[in-house]
């Protein structure tokens, strides 16, 4: 929570998390498969419980003054990040086996529970889970994230008629002016991750994206205002 609370603090419109399902079906804001690399725990989201996740110190490994910062639930950024700061919740599918468990069910039912179904977005590398979301709830923003090797050769607009998506989201290295083109014709939203240094925005302006995703983002904030 200490980040993204530091990301309100310096203005972001929108902050983008990472979201996983642990053993006991609770939603978890992590990105990786396992806990070792961010935080003094160890094994796969998807075999501990919610209590194995939260006993995990999250903060020590990036600075001490953060030491003891826990991993929150998505129930828990949901209802403590303001109404007026976007969330794009990224669903992570990839290594648990559990794909056809009630996941789009679930992270439905928390954003319907907080009340943010008009200041949330949910993304997912996943299109199978996409398409099941959508259907759950065809007015509910999407964000379709694209793999290289699976999408390199379909438009954004192919991608958002087959999961429902209306926003198409791609690194900064995939960014092509085909691709906003196409976006723009099929009114979809373009945002970009990756762009984690000031050099790096010249070429999504040039692009005209409508969005960057940063690690950075009272850097990029700075430089945005002030260009």
């Amino acid at each position: 929570m200490a980040a993204f609370r530091l990301a309100v603090a310096a203005g972001a419109d929108m902050i983008e998390l990472d979201v996983r399902m642990t053993r006991d079906f609770e939603l978890v804001v992590h990105h990786d498969r396992s806990l070792g690399r961010t935080s003094d725990g160890s094994g796969r989201i998807w075999d501990l419980s919610l209590r194995d996740v939260r006993e995990a110190d999250a903060g020590s490994w990036h600075s001490r003054k953060f030491a003891g910062e826990r991993i929150p639930t998505l129930r828990q950024v949901l209802n403590e990040i303001p109404v007026s700061v976007g969330l794009d919740i990224e669903v992570k599918t990839d290594g648990d086996r559990r794909r056809g468990t009630a996941l789009p069910e679930s992270v439905l039912l928390l954003v319907r529970e907080a009340r943010r179904e008009t200041s949330v977005v949910v993304s997912s590398f996943d299109h199978g889970f996409l398409r099941r979301l959508h259907r759950l709830d065809p007015a509910l923003r999407i964000g379709a994230l694209v793999v290289p090797i699976r999408d390199g050769f379909k438009s954004p607009s192919q991608i958002a008629r087959r999961t429902g998506a209306k926003m198409f989201i791609c690194s900064r290295t995939q960014l092509r002016a085909r691709h906003v083109r196409d976006a723009r014709k099929a009114g979809l939203f373009v945002a970009v991750y990756g762009v984690n240094a000031v050099s790096d925005l010249a070429k999504t302006s040039r692009a005209g994206v409508d969005a960057v995703i940063t690690d950075y983002p009272a850097r990029i904030i700075r430089a945005l205002r002030s260009a």
